[in-house]
């Protein structure tokens, strides 16, 4: 042998088998591994980039053994080399799967079902990846009370451009109180003279407490329930009564001649001493208040009595003349005649105090007039 050393012969050669790379096996190769769930184009890079080392490893050593460094030659190095590459083009493939996967998710959010969402006067979108009605307005933290009205089931599926509407529903209750306004009629009766109207009857306006459940839809009132009516007063018509009664009529003084001389005598009238005064009043224009005055003068005086007399004073008839001979000067039956007493003090009133109601405030004053 000489100094150089000879070349390995063929029993000489180390063969570098697919296992001599970390990860391989003869059969071809595949990675037991799990590859992460996060970011999968970086964990493939990284693996390409390990096997592509590896691969530039297997064909450095073919590359020396082609020179006789190493027992092995150009075909061995490829042999050597082929397994590595068979990694890279699996590594190809992963990393196109891995993508793909990328794509994938993309596809699943295009997926998701939008949904518009009006409530409360507010309009959202909300997205979600299926479900119900009920799942997305949990998902946009939407609360429906046992009342609400909602356009959908909570139970039905979503559908993509779906338009969900809620209207709220409040219930309240309310009291009012309710004024019933009376009303009036009017009715015939000779109890007064014709002209004359008189209230026999008040009104009186009713009142009323009423109770209701009053349902609000979105603040806007659309239906309202009486629970309770409360009548805390009558209502009470009133009721006028309007005279049909004829007046009754003067019957013009008579004159009776006598040898003695002659005598006049007063009107004879028909009626009452009051209905009398009432007529005889009227003809002066003392209705109203006028003859209300007048009443209650005469009425305190003798009660309308034709035949009263003050035992004490000797005042005589209806006015209570003073002396009661003063009715003469109408005419000479004024101890008898309600007209020839009425008429004499009607005329005293009016020449004394004016009207009916001067004299009876002087009355009140003075207990006289």
């Amino acid at each position: 042998m000489s100094g150089r050393h000879a070349a390995p012969g063929p029993a000489d050669r180390v063969p570098i088998a697919p296992a001599a790379i970390p990860g391989n096996s003869s059969a071809p190769w595949e990675s037991t591994e799990v590859l992460p769930a996060v970011s999968p184009h970086r964990a493939a890079r990284k693996k390409l980039a390990n096997y592509a080392g590896k691969a530039a490893v297997a064909a450095s050593v073919a590359l020396v053994a082609s020179i006789g460094i190493v027992n092995a030659d150009v075909s061995d190095a490829s042999e050597q080399a082929a397994p590595a590459a068979s990694n890279l083009a699996y590594l190809d493939l992963r990393t196109e799967s891995l993508s793909s996967r990328g794509t994938d998710r993309d596809v699943i959010n295009e997926d998701r079902v939008i949904v518009s969402i009006e409530a409360d006067g507010e309009t959202i979108e909300q997205s979600l990846g299926g479900g119900t009605v009920g799942d997305v307005l949990a998902a946009a933290g939407i609360v429906v009370g046992p009342d609400d009205i909602v356009s959908e089931q909570l139970n039905s599926p979503l559908v993509d451009g779906q338009q969900i509407t809620i209207q709220r529903v409040d219930g309240d209750i309310v009291t009012e109180e309710i004024v019933d306004a009376h009303e009036s009629t009017t009715v015939k009766s000779d109890s007064l003279y014709k002209g004359e109207k008189k209230v026999t009857t008040a009104g009186v306006d009713g009142h009323a407490v009423h109770t209701y459940r009053v349902v609000m839809v979105d603040g806007e009132e659309v239906s309202r329930e009486v629970l309770a009516e409360v009548v805390t007063q009558e209502r009470v018509d009133e009721v006028i009564t309007e005279g049909t009664k004829e007046r009754p009529r003067a019957v013009a003084a008579s004159t009776n001649s006598s040898s003695s001389g002659a005598t006049s005598s007063g009107p004879v009238m028909s009626g009452s001493n009051r209905e009398i005064g009432q007529t005889l009043a009227a003809n002066r224009g003392w209705t109203g208040e006028q003859w209300t005055c007048l009443d209650a003068l005469w009425k305190r005086e003798s009660n309308w009595n034709h035949l009263a007399q003050n035992r004490s004073s000797g005042a005589y008839g209806i006015p209570q003349a003073l002396p009661g001979s003063k009715m003469g000067s109408v005419a000479s039956d004024w101890r008898t005649n309600p007209a020839t007493q009425i008429t004499w003090g009607l005329n005293y009133i009016s020449g004394r105090y004016g009207t009916p109601c001067g004299a009876w405030s002087h009355s009140q004053s003075r207990g006289w007039y």
